[in-house]
């Protein structure tokens, strides 16, 4: 054992000398090159109505680096948090008190080095804006429902305003829209009712400033009455002027029928014509009842025409409303029917009270019809009444949205009917009644001025309604 031992040393001991003279492998160098980093506070927003925000964080070491191992914050420079473990988000509560909040952070790699100190800013605005709004120059009144809002709005010191919306009636709000000092508003459609205009102001760091309101009177314009039914809801009506008009289709009239047949000279004296289709909150006001209920494509909206409602029912709601008022009110005849759908547009006369139209390429502007109710899905309903443009007399949806029961029986043609504007009624009564303006369900030539239909008078529908009116 101990002769082994010694020829063991002394080969060990050879082989030590023979590797003297070779190379010997160098040790790694020292790491002295400080990490690099970013910080982001909530996704580089500007402002924040909370002190709770979220840090984005990165690093890096470089490729021959140690590696970063630790980070740190602080919200002055001078006070740091200890060192923690490496996250890619941290939660952060920035310092109380409104203002620019500035928060640093600091990475340490396990040589030792430490990074800059890398930082970023958010405002910290937790104090809502303030603001005005003023209607038409601080006017009582207003003849028309569209009006002029003056607008003014302060957030101090804080982030500034960045949107402002609008409601009517303080749960139905547009969407939020840029600030801007005017703003063209249209006014429900509630004559002889105080109408409020409601405003809220958003400002950067998401705060809602208080609801701010102002309020103006629509009142009738000249050639408009309003009448009150039950519950004060208002009927409003339009003054006709009399005049003599060509009654009928004329000659070569695009997409017309012979039924309209023959055109002929009508003189009438003035009348009273409903401004909108009657709807179902006046039905409501006076009958107590909903024929529509239950039916299919009908709108809720009360302020959508009554529908679904006979010539017979029609006549019932004339004798009750006419108690309650006692106005006069019935339907209008044939011809004053068209003489106010032509409002004037009658020599030469047109297909539609806003012109020709031959290509159908502006009925979408006056009148819901196939195209943009009944093909549309989501739209399949007569639709809330003036929600079109009017026609120079300032009535609504002559054209389209329902069928209008007239008083007149149904004639195949106008051979021997009235010259003086009265309805055509026959001894005894026939069993159907007219109709005009087309509906949410029919196509576009079916809305033209001169197109006539006719219906059982005990026949309902879910495009038929009518509109009333009255000789002073």
């Amino acid at each position: 054992m101990g002769a082994k031992s010694r020829s063991t040393g002394v080969v060990l001991a050879v082989l030590c000398l023979a590797l003297v003279g070779l190379a010997q492998p160098v040790a790694d160098a020292a790491d002295t090159t400080p990490p690099t980093g970013t910080i982001v506070i909530n996704s580089n927003r500007s402002a924040t109505n909370t002190a709770s925000v979220t840090l984005a964080l990165t690093w890096n070491d470089g490729a021959g680096g140690s590696g970063v191992s630790r980070m740190r914050f602080s919200d002055d420079g001078s006070h740091w948090t200890a060192w923690q473990a490496l996250a890619a988000t941290v939660p952060h509560t920035l310092p109380s008190g409104d203002g620019h909040k500035t928060v640093r952070v600091q990475y340490l790699d396990k040589a030792n080095n430490r990074s800059a100190v890398y930082s970023d800013y958010i405002l910290l605005d937790t104090t809502p804006p303030t603001g005005t709004i003023i209607i038409n120059d601080g006017a009582a009144t207003t003849i028309s429902q569209t009006v002029s809002l003056g607008l003014t709005w302060d957030d101090g010191a804080g982030s500034l305003v960045s949107r402002m919306r609008f409601s009517d009636n303080g749960s139905t709000w547009t969407a939020w829209i840029l600030p801007a000092a005017t703003r063209a508003h249209t006014l429900p459609k509630a004559d002889l009712i105080n109408q409020t205009v409601r405003v809220q102001y958003l400002d950067g760091a998401g705060n809602y400033s208080a609801v701010y309101n102002d309020y103006i009177k629509l009142i009738d314009a000249p050639g408009t009455e309003t009448v009150l039914l039950p519950g004060n809801v208002p009927l409003v009506m339009k003054w006709i002027p009399g005049g003599t008009f060509l009654m009928g289709r004329y000659a070569g009239e695009l997409d017309s029928y012979n039924y309209e047949d023959p055109q002929h000279s009508v003189t009438l004296g003035g009348f009273w014509m409903g401004k909108y289709e009657l709807t179902k909150r006046q039905w409501v006001a006076v009958m107590g009842t909903t024929p529509w209920s239950g039916q299919s494509y009908v709108l809720a909206d009360l302020d959508s025409p009554a529908v679904f409602v006979s010539w017979a029912d029609a006549q019932s709601f004339l004798t009750a409303v006419n108690s309650y008022t006692s106005k006069t009110f019935r339907l209008p005849s044939e011809a004053e029917w068209e003489y106010a759908c032509r409002a004037g547009n009658h020599v030469p006369p047109t297909r539609f009270y806003w012109g020709g139209d031959p290509s159908y390429t502006a009925i979408g502007n006056y009148a819901w019809y196939y195209d943009n109710a009944y093909n549309v899905t989501g739209q399949q309903y007569a639709h809330v009444v003036g929600g079109k443009a009017p026609n120079v007399f300032g009535l609504y949806d002559m054209s389209g949205n329902v069928w209008e029961w007239c008083e007149d029986d149904w004639h195949g043609s106008y051979t021997g009917s009235p010259t003086d504007g009265q309805a055509w009624v026959d001894s005894p009564r026939g069993s159907y009644r007219v109709l005009r303006g087309g509906g949410w369900y029919n196509n576009d030539n079916y809305c033209r001025s001169a197109v006539r239909s006719s219906n059982s008078s005990d026949l309902t529908n879910l495009d038929i309604g009518f509109r009333v009116a009255w000789t002073p």
